[in-house]
């Protein structure tokens, strides 16, 4: 309770003749004025008597009265200092002199000017109370306190000074104190109400809800309610932390008051969650067809719609805006924000842009539109944005936070966890920053800190969905797993190879995991053809089983190794593979391998036994956020006495990244050969070379679900061909549960290339693979 005693000045003492006055002589002529209601005659009276004896304290009074009665406070006041230094042993012309200042509104000249007539007859009630009712007006609540505390000493039962000395001792900031001293007053004066809600008011702020309630209860049942009342409640409830029951006793008013547009605005912004969007969206929207052009409502509205997800409503709320001020920029932002929330990042850039356009100086909005670039993955024009915003406007917390997030998101955690370490100490706590930290972790290769560090957030944010989407995120590459797959193709060379396989991992530990799986492949020719088997029969099966461990070292190395056996028509071959994943810089990794199987790419090579132990390099480069150079380079030793080498190198360009769509363009060479062809059953030209144009897309259908589509075209030509030929392929993958238990993935390459192991220039493939994630 914060309250100021209630003072009540007037001209109670100014006015009221005393008895002590009595007794001096006052000129007739000056009564026979004043009972005529003639005052400047009486002053003039009592002016030529004071000439001749300016010590008559008794005249100066009576000059202070009258001049109190015309309202001239200012010549009261210099009376009663004349009548002071005449008798400045009298009390009576102090305490009038206190009423005087008070009416000049001179609070600490009232409370001296009292605390003068205290002095002079310190058991005087009515002095002790004026005391009190100045010393509260001068905010200085001990001497309240003590004035009334002596007041009651003289008079134990005296009700206004109990309820002085009770709001006093509140201001004083003894609460509990106060509770007794109020509950004494009430039980002696249950009628007065604004005592009763004032002690109503301070068990609210001691946060003692069942008393607010109580006594809530007792002053409907005694006074009745109104809406002021449930208006004050709603005050109380608030301050004593439950909000919900503020805005249930708003919501009481509003039935008193059902056509005060203002109380069912201050209605809808008093729930306290989201889960009381309804209620509050229904208060809104009375609050707006009471007053449908009032802007400030319509503003509540969209981001009462906003909170609940009613993206559509919030979208109208905005437009209704723009129709009344069409350049209101809260309404133009915004239109920007909530296609953001409703994941259309597309409209949502196209938005701000033309805010931005208008209002460049508002950094909150330049923030904002480069988080919509990040979520569309154009890491490059976020951070071109950022580095314009950091010109604007200065390299201050927001700027770094959002160039950690771009970072992290673009996999260049070393900055960014550089940045978020610097921010940790300034910034305790803070979410967005510990989002941040989980993904840059997790790009690091890193994952019981990204794992822990998600699980503080989960603290932090439990229910929300950005928590639940980096939670699916962080947890799904750890999660063990099955497949089952099936794969069919075949080339113009007339070779089918048909697979049915399944595969699992298990999980020891974030760093830690086995893997294994069986398949089998069923290799086919035409009768006569080249790739028969030595016997001329057209048909092979070839069985495999493997089994393997992979553990992460650090976050720059990880090795792997598997070994198994494989059998075709009965003949048993080794199958094995050894591995290492490096990543010795942010935007470098590369993996380095040796694997032997059998070389199983038609029924003769796989019926002649032939192994191939392939040794190979492949790399990843991405100089900026913009560019990709993929690259590979292999040398493989056949069982009968050949060997083959290969360099690939596939630069690209980051062209497009939308909400649905992202475009990368390059080039593409590569180029092999055998040093002999042995007739083998396997295309193995001395030299094949292949220069291309790549395109790279990928249309997002949700976080959940995608379909990937690479196409390329240009001349190839081997060393049996004198010209180069036209070629082209087209390689469409859709990815169906990402991040769910269950995932579909399903692909379909059509290649015009040739290159092939079994030399089709003309093939094509099918695979499904069926996840089920644990």
């Amino acid at each position: 309770m914060n309250k100021m005693l209630s003072l009540s000045v007037g001209a109670m003492l100014l006015v009221a003749p005393l008895a002590v006055l009595a007794a001096e002589i006052v000129p007739d002529a000056g009564i026979r004025a004043e009972m005529a209601g003639q005052w400047d005659e009486a002053v003039g009276v009592y002016r030529k008597s004071l000439d001749n004896n300016p010590a008559q304290a008794h005249l100066w009074v009576r000059i202070a009265n009258i001049r109190a009665r015309q309202k001239n406070f200012t010549a009261a006041r210099d009376a009663l200092n004349e009548a002071i230094r005449y008798t400045p042993r009298d009390p009576v012309p102090y305490a009038k002199l206190s009423e005087v200042h008070a009416v000049l509104n001179e609070p600490q000249q009232a409370l001296a000017a009292i605390n003068r007539a205290v002095e002079l007859e310190p058991k005087n009630i009515q002095f002790l109370k004026v005391r009190g009712v100045q010393g509260a007006w001068n905010k200085d609540y001990q001497t309240t306190s003590d004035s009334f505390s002596r007041v009651l000493a003289l008079a134990p039962k005296d009700s206004e000074a109990k309820l002085g000395l009770a709001r006093a001792t509140v201001q004083l900031g003894n609460k509990d104190r106060g509770v007794k001293e109020y509950q004494a007053y009430l039980a002696g004066n249950p009628q007065d109400r604004v005592a009763l809600m004032e002690y109503i008011e301070l068990e609210a702020a001691r946060a003692n809800l069942p008393a607010v309630r109580q006594y809530g209860k007792l002053y409907r049942e005694r006074f009745g309610e109104d809406m002021n009342y449930w208006l004050r409640m709603a005050d109380n409830y608030a301050l004593a932390g439950d909000d919900r029951a503020s805005a249930d006793a708003i919501q009481q008013a509003t039935r008193l008051a059902p056509n005060d547009h203002a109380l069912f605005y201050r209605l809808a912004q008093s729930y306290p969650s989201v889960e009381d969007v309804r209620p509050a969206m229904a208060a809104i929207e009375r609050a707006v067809a009471l007053e449908p052009k009032n802007i400030e409502y319509l503003r509540a509205r969209a981001d009462l719609a906003a909170w609940g997800g009613n993206y559509a409503t919030a979208i109208d709320s905005n437009k209704r805006i723009l129709q009344i001020a069409p350049e209101d920029p809260g309404a133009l932002l915004g239109i920007a924000r909530v296609p953001s929330w409703q994941g259309e990042t597309d409209a949502s850039a196209e938005h701000y842009q033309a805010y931005l356009a208008k209002y460049p100086q508002v950094q909150a909005a330049w923030i904002e539109y480069i988080k919509v670039e990040t979520e569309r993955g154009d890491y490059a024009l976020a951070m071109e944005l950022l580095e314009h915003y950091r010109g604007q406007f200065g390299e201050n917390a927001a700027y770094l936070k959002q160039k950690a997030r771009i970072l992290a998101q673009a996999e260049r955690p070393s900055p960014s966890l550089s940045i978020v370490s610097a921010l940790d100490p300034v910034m305790p706590n803070d979410y967005e920053l510990g989002y941040t930290r989980t993904i840059a972790l997790a790009a690091a290769h890193r994952p019981r800190e990204a794992l822990d560090s998600l699980a503080e957030l989960e603290k932090q944010d439990p229910k929300s969905k950005e928590t639940a989407d980096l939670r699916r995120y962080i947890r799904t590459p750890l999660r063990s797993n099955l497949a089952v797959s099936l794969g069919y193709q075949r080339s113009s060379d007339n070779i089918r190879v048909r697979r049915a396989g399944t595969e699992g991992e298990y999980v020891i530990n974030p760093e830690t995991r086995l893997f294994g799986g069986v398949d089998k492949l069923w290799l086919s020719t035409i009768p006569g053809s080249a790739f028969t088997k030595l016997n001329g029969t057209s048909n092979l099966g070839y069985r495999r089983i493997w089994g393997g461990i992979r553990h992460r070292v650090s976050s720059q190395v990880s090795l792997d190794a598997q070994i198994g056996q494989g059998n075709a028509d009965g003949k048993s071959n080794a199958i094995y593979e050894v591995g290492a994943d490096l990543q010795p810089a942010d935007e470098f990794n590369m993996r380095l391998s040796r694997r032997q199987d059998l070389f199983a790419v038609s029924p003769r090579a796989a019926d002649l036994g032939i192994q191939r132990r392939a040794n190979t390099l492949a790399w990843s480069w991405q100089p900026n956020l913009r560019y990709t150079v993929d690259g590979q380079f292999s040398f493989d030793s056949f069982s009968d006495g050949n060997t083959r080498w290969e360099a690939d190198l596939a630069p690209r360009r980051a062209f497009v990244r939308s909400q649905r769509w992202n475009l990368d363009l390059g080039v593409g060479l590569r180029t092999f050969g055998f040093s002999k062809d042995p007739g083998n059953g396997y295309y193995a030209p001395r030299m094949y070379e292949r220069y291309s144009l790549n395109a790279y897309a990928y249309r997002k259908i949700d976080d959940d679900n995608g379909i990937s589509i690479s196409a390329s075209v240009g001349p190839w030509k081997d060393n049996t061909m004198t010209t180069y030929r036209l070629g082209d392929d087209l390689a469409i993958e859709g990815y169906f549960g990402l991040y769910r238990d269950w995932m579909l993935n399903v692909r379909a390459v059509f290649s015009h290339y040739g290159g092939e192991a079994a030399g089709g220039y003309r093939s094509s493939a099918y695979s499904a693979v069926l996840t089920k994630r644990f």
